[in-house]
């Protein structure tokens, strides 16, 4: 069984990867952000960038990746 396959009926890739094309379901299993949450920011303009293919909502890995890169991130500052 493959990471999140009962989750949202996604699966990502075999070694628990996004694919280089990802539905909204598979970057939910990914993130852990639900599905609902995605699909608010994506009205907001918030959360990573998608695109449309027909009715599909599709995001790119490396969307999601930067996207998750300039996300704050919270704890001590080191010194």
């Amino acid at each position: 069984m493959t990471k999140g396959s009962a989750h949202y009926g996604a699966t990502l890739t075999a070694d628990g990867g996004l694919p280089d094309v990802a539905s909204r379901a598979q970057v939910a299993v990914y993130t852990g952000i639900g599905v609902p949450t995605l699909a608010r920011w994506a009205i907001e303009g918030k959360g990573p960038k998608f695109r449309r293919a027909g009715s599909r909502v599709l995001y790119r890995r490396e969307d999601v990746l930067a996207w998750l890169e300039q996300l704050e991130t919270g704890g001590a500052v080191a010194s």
